[in-house]
């Protein structure tokens, strides 16, 4: 979760095919994004530093990068007309954040991750009734697959202490903070460029963040090593910035069901980097869990495109 799928739900009259060359570049670029992304817990884990403190470094290192990549590509800089439109998803997506990166330090990576995931569940129903679209309840029913396999996923994690219904309350919250994001940016991206929204928002994001280090987690934000410092410039680097420009280049000519559908994965790659860099452990019974949550996602896609087809 985070901001991996944001702009997954941008207008579909962006998503064109384009020649079979196009295409193969176009995968390329989502497999990357794909790698990137499901990358980011298993970073954060490995800065060994708070969660607020972070979030807080990586958005203000990503604000400059940001607004230099707006200046540089539309020679302008940050006006009260991107700002204003952008203060709503702005704070949500910098609590966003800063949930998920405090989340993620206090319970396992395959918790965190899968429970992130069920965010679909929201965003579908939600978008229908707030922009009036055509819903399949039916479709949505194939997510109570993937509640079954969280639950397992949950209840059956290794007793070796990394695990923690706290953190699990904290990507809730996360989770549901990112179906905001989702839902009061997609104005926002209409029309504009991924620069001008990411240059917009991470100055937002940044500022609502810095109280949380300040008053919620006192003396969080200067507990820097040069060790926190190096994660957070690649996280900033790779998954705060390259990442995006990854997803707009394979949105140009790989159709959003296609790129919905193999960002199901995302999660199971996730889990995959914390038992080979982390040493975590996952039982059998929580693979058949993980396998059960990628099912019912991969079904409630696949109806939901075909409702928007058809709609």
């Amino acid at each position: 979760m985070s901001e991996e799928t944001g702009l997954l739900v941008a207008d579909e009259t962006r998503f064109r095919i384009r020649r079979p060359q196009g295409r193969a570049l176009g995968l390329t670029a989502l497999v990357a994004v794909i790698l990137l992304f499901s990358a980011g817990s298993t970073l954060v884990k490995l800065s060994e530093t708070p969660g607020v403190a972070v979030a807080f470094w990586r958005m203000l290192l990503c604000s400059f990068i940001w607004i230099g990549i707006l200046r540089v590509t539309e020679q302008r800089w940050l006006s009260w007309a991107d700002l204003r439109p952008a203060l709503v998803p702005g704070i949500a997506f910098g609590l966003n954040i800063t949930f998920f990166f405090t989340g993620v330090t206090k319970t396992t990576v395959a918790s965190a991750e899968f429970t992130g995931a069920l965010t679909p569940l929201l965003v579908v129903p939600l978008g229908a009734w707030l922009f009036h679209e055509r819903l399949r309840l039916g479709a949505l029913a194939f997510g109570l697959i993937s509640l079954v396999g969280l639950a397992l996923v949950l209840f059956f994690a290794p007793a070796n202490g990394e695990f923690s219904w706290t953190g699990v309350a904290w990507i809730g919250g996360a989770l549901c903070l990112w179906a905001t994001y989702l839902l009061t940016s997609r104005r926002l991206r209409q029309g504009r460029s991924v620069a001008a929204v990411m240059a917009a928002i991470t100055p937002i994001a940044t500022v609502v963040t810095l109280p949380l280090g300040l008053f919620v987690f006192p003396g969080t934000l200067g507990q820097l090593t040069w060790r926190s410092v190096v994660f957070i410039v690649i996280l900033a680097a790779l998954t705060g910035t390259a990442a995006h420009g990854l997803m707009v280049f394979a949105q140009q000519s790989v159709p959003i069901g296609v790129i919905s559908m193999l960002q199901v994965s995302q999660p199971a790659l996730a889990v995959l980097w914390s038992v080979l860099f982390l040493g975590s452990t996952v039982r059998p019974i929580q693979i058949g869990g993980m396998a059960l949550v990628i099912a019912g996602l991969a079904i409630v896609t696949i109806q939901t495109q075909r409702s928007s087809s058809t709609g």
